[in-house]
């Protein structure tokens, strides 16, 4: 009855232990917490985002009216003082016209903050592929390292029995050697990839942080999806009828944010040509005040009132409109060439989309399950004696490549989709 028991409490035991140490790992991160923790803590993004803020205030700048003045005119000779209130009245709707250029600066301001946010977010699924995919080819290389390892030890006993030459052992020990330093080159990969995703989180990852594979798109509106289980392997979800060329290139002439910011100088090109034109009607001042004549004798307080104006006779703004009017044509000869630039770079991020799903599908469907069978036959085929030790190695060696090309081709995937955020300026 004791040995039962004790088995049963060693188990309690491992299991407690086992579950400690899992709870000290930290969650999964998937690729979309990692762009929403990047925009709440990369403080390059919070400075654009507190650009908003200056926005605002010259709003409210525009908004100001002009202060009135205190006047006072003495005459000594004259035996006269005014004192008095000064007040220029804007006429033309200046004010008015002032405010929508600084609301239209405003939503220029919005724009580039947009733009920014899609840079971050352009960067953190680049960065994050990266960290994926160096500690993805780190498990490969532990992989490796312990195949061969074993097969060196497998070669090392038949050779003292002279089952086998000593050339299979030193091609066995040279095979291990090489896995040991691909290995430690894909530590200092994952190092690297880590300090540049940590760098645009604001963050630092744990050496344990776990990440999900990077999905392939997450827009439902313009194509299909499939769940993915953290852990497994990108599955290439998107199907060419469901991203619409069409569709994208329209949505780019839409949210681009190059375009957005064409329109939107246009729009601001208008208004300051308008507040030029308007600046050709000069403002009027007005004073008004007590008047007191002091003659010897007798004082007289009377009311003086005076108004002045500008007589635009030379200046009529003829510069500032001349100016608006020629750059509101170059937006225009701009926005053209730009939806032109647009169109061919939509096309060519598609292409190049369409072009790495195909590469994943063929290495899930047909490269990674030839590549590990074969492996397989070439252990088989040593234990059974019937090949050299250096049969495993090299089918280990080629199926640990067409791991590493299967990882390339997820990240040359992520890139893909990166340029197709870029080129329609918003992300999918």
């Amino acid at each position: 009855m004791r040995s039962p028991l004790l088995y049963a409490l060693l188990l309690s035991v491992a299991f407690c232990l086992s579950s400690m140490a899992r709870a000290d790992l930290p969650p999964v991160m998937t690729l979309d917490a990692a762009i929403e923790m990047a925009g709440r803590n990369n403080l390059n993004y919070q400075a654009a985002l507190a650009q908003k803020d200056i926005s605002q205030a010259q709003i409210t700048t525009a908004k100001a009216r002009l202060n009135p003045m205190l006047v006072s005119d003495n005459g000594v000779a004259e035996k006269t003082y005014r004192l008095g209130l000064q007040q220029t009245l804007e006429l033309g709707g200046k004010r008015k016209k002032r405010i929508a250029v600084a609301e239209t600066q405003s939503q220029l301001t919005d724009t580039m903050t947009n733009a920014r946010f899609l840079e971050l977010r352009i960067g953190v699924r680049q960065a994050y592929t990266a960290l994926y995919t160096a500690l993805e080819r780190q498990k490969a290389y532990e992989d490796i390292v312990e195949t061969t390892k074993r097969l060196l030890t497998i070669a090392q006993k038949r050779e003292t029995v002279g089952d086998i030459p000593k050339v299979d052992v030193l091609g066995a020990q040279i095979a291990f050697t090489n896995s040991q330093n691909d290995h430690q080159t894909a530590f200092y990969q994952v190092v690297s990839a880590r300090n540049r995703l940590s760098a645009l989180l604001f963050q630092p990852l744990s050496p344990q942080q776990p990440l999900a594979p990077p999905p392939s798109f997450a827009q439902e509106a313009l194509l299909t999806t499939q769940k993915q289980e953290p852990g497994q392997p990108l599955q290439a979800s998107i199907t060419e009828s469901a991203l619409n060329l069409g569709l994208l290139i329209e949505q780019a002439f839409k949210v681009r944010p190059e375009l957005q910011e064409s329109r939107l100088n246009e729009v601001l090109t208008l208004q300051r040509l308008s507040l030029a034109k308007s600046n050709r009607i000069p403002n009027l001042s007005l004073s008004a005040g007590p008047d007191l004549v002091a003659e010897p004798g007798q004082r007289r307080l009377n009311v003086y009132v005076i108004g002045a104006m500008d007589i635009p006779v030379f200046n009529r703004q003829q510069g500032p409109i001349a100016e608006e009017s020629a750059r509101q044509r170059q937006l225009r000869l701009t926005q053209q060439a730009l939806k032109n630039q647009i169109t061919y770079e939509v096309m060519n991020a598609h292409t190049a989309f369409i072009a790495s799903q195909q590469r994943i599908r063929r290495y899930e469907a047909e490269l990674l399950p030839d590549a590990e069978r074969i492996v397989q036959l070439a252990q088989l085929s040593f234990r059974e004696g019937k090949s050299s030790i250096l049969t495993p190695i090299n089918a280990q060696q080629a199926f640990i490549n067409t791991r590493l090309g299967y990882l390339q081709a997820i990240s040359d995937h992520q890139d893909a989709i990166s340029d197709l955020e870029k080129a329609i300026g918003t992300g999918l």
